[in-house]
């Protein structure tokens, strides 16, 4: 039986891929990193901010010059989203259904602490979770399970008592590889590409298409 929900948020919780998409690649080209939003996503989906500019600028990069980097590109991905600022459709009311029928919710991201709060809180969603872990609470971003299995070792769950909610390839592989199920979100890739994927259950363009009461006996609609 699930027992817990698990939402990755770039992507899942909001639909904002493609601002953080935009702004990276600008910033790269000043460079020499020049990729289309295909490549971009395929090379770092999930992947944390060291991580990234490790792989795709300098392996040796230092963290104090990570750090100044990516303070800049998140400083404009905020500023340029923040029009744009809501949650996914029909996520506010499965939260509240799962928080009756006693699931637990968490929140799993490779985002940054400064970005959890732009968002989570942002939108004065924090409320509803028991746990966020980030880019900050391990050493390994996705596809690696460690995001997942923190925080099922901090719920108390054994993995497959968790149901994934996730946007990225990367993330979907982390989930399995975390040996949970999961439910893909199309924000970032279509159905046709997710559905094969081992851990996925089903394919939703938003919550709205989600019922918890599938998966839960008892589960009372809430708007």
């Amino acid at each position: 039986m699930i027992k817990a929900l698990i939402f990755d948020m770039d992507g899942t919780i909001v639909d904002n891929m493609h601002v953080h998409t935009a702004v990276w690649l600008e910033m790269l080209v000043e460079y020499g990193v020049e990729m289309n939003p295909l490549q971009f996503q395929a090379a770092t989906a999930g992947n944390t901010n060291a991580q990234l500019l490790r792989s795709l600028i300098n392996p040796e990069m230092s963290d104090a010059e990570v750090e100044a980097i990516a303070l800049k590109k998140e400083n404009l991905y905020r500023e340029q989203f923040r029009p744009f600022l809501r949650p996914l459709a029909g996520l506010e009311s499965l939260l509240r259904q799962a928080q009756q029928a006693d699931v637990a919710l968490a929140v799993a991201t490779a985002a940054n602490r400064p970005n959890i709060e732009y968002v989570l809180d942002g939108l004065n969603l924090r409320h509803y979770f028991a746990t966020v872990v980030g880019a900050e609470d391990v050493a390994r971003g996705k596809p690696e399970p460690d995001l997942f299995l923190l925080v099922a070792k901090r719920l108390n769950l054994p993995p497959e008592a968790c149901l994934v909610f996730e946007d990225s390839l990367a993330g979907l592989e982390a989930a399995h590889r975390a040996g949970m199920q999961a439910v893909a979100v199309t924000t970032s890739h279509t159905p046709d590409e997710m559905l094969h994927l081992p851990c996925v259950r089903q394919a939703i363009a938003d919550f709205t298409q989600f019922r918890l009461a599938d998966l839960v006996p008892n589960t009372r609609l809430v708007e």
